[in-house]
């Protein structure tokens, strides 16, 4: 059975990223800060309503938030690459996603 680990993990990420505070994703999903914290510290699991709820007020589908918790997935949110990017913040994010893309292209110049 997969366990849902990076979950709260991705929703805090996910988060971030939108530059929202717990309250304001809280507010946004008629959820409470405390519901928020707790989800994030992997302290409880959450309802199906509670994770549409979170998904909607992310602007994300419920299969990014899941990814972890999902046999078969539509999402790469699940690679390493993702996984390490997880608690990044907003430059560390920039710079690794800018280093990636060169390296890319280095590896498709030389037809890697």
């Amino acid at each position: 059975m997969t366990t849902c680990i990076l979950l709260g993990q991705r929703i805090g990420y996910l988060r971030r990223k939108k530059g929202l505070s717990q309250e304001e994703l809280a507010e946004r999903a008629n959820l409470s800060r405390e519901f928020i914290s707790t989800i994030e510290n992997n302290k409880m699991g959450l309802s199906v309503d509670s994770l549409v709820k979170i998904a909607n007020s992310l602007g994300v589908s419920a299969d990014d938030i899941l990814v972890d918790c999902l046999e078969h997935s539509a999402s790469t949110a699940d690679s390493e690459l993702h996984r390490l990017l997880l608690d990044c913040n907003e430059t560390e994010e920039y710079i690794l996603t800018q280093m990636v893309k060169v390296l890319k292209e280095i590896l498709s110049a030389r037809g890697i």
